[in-house]
């Protein structure tokens, strides 16, 4: 049986998996690792979405082009890149220039810059002006933690135990220490919360599982908002678990993307393990197959986080997709007004009576009425994730229950329709033109693109309210309890169909709810109106017994 490469040993004692490390000693080395989690040929699945790739990688767009100045550029990047994480490791950035290392360092940064540049044809070069300049040193310093921690095909030597062997006299004791846990450090997906800003904040590792753990942390702790998402490595330097100085950040949409592409890798490892784990005739527990699987999928997934959240982002950065808005029937968002002018001698009066013939149209005025229909519960197991849909619903409901299609209103001598996609508008004008009959003229359509309507409420300028800031923040904490109080009684689609209260009343249900008020909470503290984003949801987490799971 095979020795395991002593850079996963290393790895594995780091993260506590020592009494599972015989699991994997069947396996030929780190450089097999990527092969057995994403498939021959390939160290990373298609971040694209697609398949897993199975062909060869071509590395000679990333090798041979000289005048990458991402690759170089290490004078201001020694001097940047520390600032990160307070840790001066400029000594090994700069190693990573000697020859013996450089070629090996290019092709780790290919790695994750890869599935961006080839899915929109950029260069390498134009990543730093597109992103901007502090997007593209996170992706560098995600790419270099991960040259740290790949092994020399040679004679498996890693650059931090080089350099530290040849240079590591000039290091401080903790800076030393630090290069190694780094060395020896896997990026995961951490879930934010207990902010302090500028000290610290909680972070639960969202692939590994486990109790939060408390992160020191001066700049990034200013900025985070509770329940954000951040591709990151956590290490211990100093007395203290840190951050490194890669991070990347992510929306509740790139991070689906990116637990459903770890999820197969961890699928695939864990049928792996117990292949092998049967072979050597031992048994392994659910827990320990379960981490020993996450720590060789994280090992060789750095990759994945960097393709996952450029792939993800640029479409949006370059202007080649917005979040499309649907409604609840799955059409597209598009304002349409229908006008029916009246004929002579029609009064209101008469058009109240044909109108209060139809049952679908509920009058909540003598000159207003909903389009209503009951909202049918969605199938638990039809709920998509964010990626699945990719799309934005927005939709209206009444108290009791029932989903507004649309609005008829009597103004100025006629009859108005409003709705929000092609498919209502028509269904709408069927029933009015059958419904008014002669009582009106033919009808006249305006429609609006959610563009359209977006660019001119842009344009308008808000009146003044004359509201004190005080009065303000009343009434808009007033508005959004009483929302908030009446959403606790309705179906909600990320629920499957069914009540916050409804779905409390089970474990499943609970997960839901509580990933369903982070989610609710995230968004609201990244609101541009001060008053909306410093509202506090704790009373909802309460009033749902879930209080304890917010955390």
């Amino acid at each position: 049986m095979a020795v395991l490469d002593r850079h996963v040993q290393v790895a594995a004692h780091q993260h506590g998996l020592a009494a599972h490390i015989h699991v994997v000693e069947g396996l030929e080395g780190a450089h097999r690792l990527g092969s057995l989690v994403w498939g021959s040929g390939s160290p990373a699945p298609n971040h694209s979405g697609g398949r897993d790739a199975t062909g060869p990688v071509d590395r000679d767009r990333g090798v041979e082009t000289d005048d990458f100045a991402c690759y170089r550029g290490f004078e201001r990047l020694m001097r940047e890149f520390p600032m990160a994480t307070g840790v001066d490791i400029s000594g090994l950035i700069k190693w990573a220039q000697r020859d013996e290392w450089e070629g090996m360092w290019k092709d780790v940064f290919w790695d994750h810059i890869e599935a961006g540049c080839e899915a929109h044809d950029l260069e390498p070069d134009e990543l730093s002006r597109i992103i901007g300049e502090q997007h593209f040193m996170n992706l560098w310093g995600c790419a270099f933690e991960d040259f740290l921690n790949r092994s020399r095909a040679s004679d498996g030597q890693t650059a931090v135990a080089d350099y530290l062997k040849r240079r590591g006299w000039k290091e401080p004791v903790p800076v030393k220490r630090y290069m190694q846990a780094l060395g020896a450090s896997v990026m995961s997906l951490y879930e934010v919360s207990d902010i302090v800003p500028g000290e610290s904040f909680l972070a639960r590792d969202l692939i590994r599982g486990g109790e939060p753990v408390r992160v020191s942390e001066r700049s990034a702790s200013r900025m985070l908002q509770p329940w954000d998402r951040l591709g990151a490595r956590v290490v211990e330097y100093n007395g203290k678990t840190v951050i490194g100085g890669g991070v990347l950040p992510f929306d509740a949409a790139g991070a689906d993307r990116l637990q459903e592409a770890l999820g197969r890798g961890l699928k695939r490892m864990r049928k792996e393990i117990r292949k092998i784990a049967k072979g050597a005739g031992e048994s392994l527990p659910e827990a320990g197959e379960r981490e020993a699987a996450a720590l060789i999928v994280l090992m060789n997934s750095a990759p994945v986080f960097s393709g996952v959240w450029l792939t993800h982002w640029l479409p949006r950065i370059l202007g080649l997709e917005r979040p499309k808005l649907v409604n609840h029937d799955g059409d597209e968002i598009v304002f349409c007004k229908t006008r029916y002018p009246w004929v002579r001698g029609t009064t209101a009066e008469a058009i109240r009576d044909r109108l209060r013939q139809v049952p679908d149209f509920f009058e909540a005025s003598e000159t207003f009425w909903n389009w209503i229909r009951e909202a049918p519960a969605e199938d638990a197991g039809d709920a998509q994730t964010a990626e699945e849909t990719d799309a934005e619903t927005l939709s209206t409901m009444l108290d009791s229950g029932e989903l507004v299609l649309g609005n008829v209103e009597i103004v100025d001598g006629a009859v108005v329709l409003t709705t929000n996609s092609r498919p209502r508008s028509e269904r709408g004008i069927a029933i009015l033109t059958a419904c008014l009959g002669d009582l009106v003229r033919p009808p006249l359509t305006e429609i609006q693109t959610a563009d359209q309507a977006m660019a001119e409420s842009a344009s308008e300028s808000p009146a003044p309210s004359g509201l004190s800031p005080e009065d303000k923040a009343r009434i808009v904490r007033d508005t959004l309890d009483a929302h908030y109080r009446e959403t606790l009684d309705l179906p909600i689609k990320m629920l499957g169909g069914v009540s916050p209260r409804a779905a409390v009343r089970t474990a499943k249900g609970k997960e839901k709810v509580v990933a369903w008020l982070k989610y609710l909470e995230n968004q609201g503290h990244r609101n541009p109106d001060e008053t909306m984003a410093s509202y506090d949801f704790t009373w909802m987490w309460q009033e749902l017994r879930v209080l304890d799971r917010r955390r």
